[in-house]
């Protein structure tokens, strides 16, 4: 263990003293540049010629590569990848363009709005400025001036100038379960001149500002879910209510995200054994089973004053959860699929608000 942490450090003082152009070429030197190309060999008369093989002669240069690309201009660093990171997102397949797809189930109105959203967002929290920008469809930053995240993930010399411009494109399916969000390197000046960087070093530096982006969204939601779960621990407000049909509903006052969670804890101590549950149609699919009987009868002392739910054991039910704005409406669908009657939601009103209203789970 001690020889490895000696090589560690001997790397990284060695990766140190490296500049930034060595740390993309590749090493030794390039002294095979001035070779010249060898004769064809003689063949003396009355000698059998040796037999002629093309097994290791060297690929002719396609028609569209750079030929000037060889030596110390020539970046033997890998492609960088997209990393879908953020919720609901995968790789689009597409390698012509630097861009992430994102599902989503909300309509395309609101779906749109909430890319435009966490792209402007990150634009703002990273003080690039925006330059240009269409709504919910394209933005482009300022020129960000030798960003610390660039130079430091690029290994650029302190007293290197950078300037860079990004585009922020958004494009949402017509039917809305999906969108993208490419990002377009439109600008790039080193050392206060422009430089024209081949598809590979351009795709590199949009990739990774794409995966910052991605990085922040994945943070923030993480830290949405962390304080969603600690106001889950606390007590929520239930009554009834009447949805739009003026059927009988239980009002959950909360926003749906924590409605959610906080049904994930009450619901099997109520006698609601989660099966399974689908958050893209809002719904817990549940089987019954009578809390004085079941697991949860014995696990939780302090709710032993709490009234009980009376239902058929073993019977399936689906709790839908419904967003309004602050409220979230709670419907129970039985196994036929038909609502609780008015008369048995009131009859649960009292074992749910008294659940719901508990401040630690």
């Amino acid at each position: 263990m001690r020889k490895f942490y000696i090589a560690l450090c001997g790397g990284i003082v060695l990766s140190g003293c490296s500049s930034f152009s060595e740390r993309h070429q590749a090493s030794g030197n390039f002294e095979y540049l001035n070779e010249k190309n060898q004769q064809s060999i003689a063949v003396p008369q009355g000698f059998t010629p040796l037999a002629n093989s093309t097994d290791y002669d060297i690929p002719a240069i396609g028609k569209k590569a750079n030929a000037h690309l060889v030596g110390n201009k020539l970046d033997i660093r890998a492609p960088s990848l997209i990393m879908p990171v953020a919720p609901n997102t995968i790789e689009s397949g597409d390698t012509s363009k630097t861009e992430v797809v994102f599902e989503s189930f909300l309509t395309k109105d609101k779906f749109k709005q909430d890319l435009w959203d966490k792209v402007s967002h990150f634009v703002a929290k990273q003080g690039y400025g925006i330059a240009t920008s269409q709504e919910g469809r394209s933005l482009s930053t300022r020129s960000i001036e030798s960003n610390e995240y660039f130079k430091l993930l690029f290994g650029l010399e302190e007293d290197w100038a950078l300037s860079q411009q990004y585009q922020f494109n958004i494009m949402v399916h017509p039917k809305g379960y999906k969108g993208t969000v490419s990002v377009n390197l439109v600008d790039h000046q080193e050392q206060g001149k422009t430089v024209e960087l081949n598809k590979f070093a351009k795709r590199r530096y949009e990739s990774r500002m794409l995966n910052h982006f991605l990085s922040q969204v994945y943070a923030e939601h993480n830290q949405l879910l962390i304080a969603d779960h600690s106001k889950a621990q606390k007590g929520v407000k239930l009554d009834l209510g009447f949805d739009n049909e003026q059927n009988t509903i239980y009002q959950i006052h909360a926003p749906y995200e924590l409605a959610w969670e906080k049904l994930a804890r009450v619901l099997p101590k109520l006698g609601f054994v989660v099966d399974d549950r689908d958050k893209s149609i809002n719904t817990y699919f549940t089987h019954f089973e009578s809390v004085s009987d079941g697991f949860w009868s014995g696990l939780f002392s302090d709710d032993n004053d709490a009234e009980t739910v009376k239902l058929k054991d073993k019977e399936k039910f689906q709790i839908k959860l419904n967003e309004r704005g602050d409220i979230s409406q709670l419907t129970i669908v039985d196994s036929n699929g038909e609502r609780l009657p008015a008369e048995k939601m009131t009859e649960m009103l009292n074992a749910f608000s008294q659940l719901m209203a508990k401040k630690q789970f």
